[in-house]
């Protein structure tokens, strides 16, 4: 694998490209559009527009993990719905909000763009020893990430197990956009999904600190990692979702990239990657 320096953005989380457009989220929310056009064209590429996912002030989504699926919530949107989980952001609250992904639509006027919250989707095995680690060693990441198939309409979830060192993968089907019960709280609806809604379980070697992720041909990218860390090195991980394993492990702090690994996607065939800092490279496999 080679990565090789293109251009670069803000920094932030993770984030997800459609329709020449790069969306990058940080940990409280925030977004912000860039083109794919100036960002192929390479140098310094500043944002064409910033706004929030929509309650992002109380319900604090992490943007640990953002990808779009192939739903609309109406027929003429230009945007699919987009998928963005809390992660940590609760670390410290009674309820941490464990497994819990906000589902959004997105809509442009002009260069302008915003998010309404119309679903939220959570793992509801998360206190079981299915997502949990067996063993008296606390997980430190028991929050999850979660991706959309959109070609095979799958929803995805993996997490850190700490006891085992190893990284659960499950598969679920994907929701339908208007699927579970109204939430007081949110007013929207929220789906649970249950250890009987598991289509396929498996585990993979033990993913150190999960970053951004993404999902084409039925492989999850995965990155991982923190910055100039030899324990928590940056890396990035291709798991096969049919074969149920790992296919591939390059570690990128031996590859002279050490920062901590954010953003990870695909367009046009082209995987695009970009670490906190902004510095956005393309991956040749």
């Amino acid at each position: 694998m080679q990565l090789h320096k293109l251009a670069n953005i803000g920094g932030g989380q993770d984030g997800a490209i459609y329709s020449g457009i790069l969306f990058r989220f940080d940990a409280r929310g925030n977004g912000c559009a860039y083109s794919m056009d100036e960002i192929k064209r390479g140098g310094e590429v500043k944002a064409f527009a910033r706004f929030k996912l929509d309650r992002a002030d109380s319900f604090c989504p992490h943007s640990n993990a953002v990808c779009f699926g192939r739903e609309r919530f109406s027929s003429d949107d230009e945007f699919p719905l987009l998928y963005s989980n809390i992660y940590n952001n609760y670390s410290g609250a009674t309820d941490r909000r464990i497994g819990v992904t906000c589902v959004y639509r997105l809509q442009r006027d002009g260069e302008s763009f915003k998010t309404t919250l119309v679903q939220t989707i959570k793992i509801g095995f998360t206190e079981s020893a299915l997502w949990k680690s067996d063993g008296d060693l606390q997980d430190m990441r028991p929050y999850g990430n979660f991706l959309v198939d959109a070609d095979r309409s799958l929803y995805f979830g993996f997490v850190m197990r700490d006891a085992d060192r190893t990284t659960a993968y499950f598969s679920f089907d994907l929701p339908p956009l208007f699927a579970g019960q109204k939430d007081p709280e949110t007013g929207v609806n929220a789906v649970i999904l249950g250890d009987s809604d598991i289509k396929s379980r498996f585990e993979c070697p033990y993913h150190h600190f999960i970053q951004g992720a993404c999902l084409r041909g039925g492989k999850i990218y995965s990155v991982e990692g923190f910055s100039d860390s030899e324990k928590q090195p940056a890396g990035l991980r291709v798991i096969d979702t049919a074969k149920g394993c790992q296919e591939a492990y390059y570690d990128l702090l031996r590859m002279g990239y050490p920062l901590e690994p954010e953003l990870i996607d695909f367009y046009e065939g082209v995987c695009y990657y970009s670490d906190g800092d902004g510095n956005v490279y393309t991956v040749e496999f």
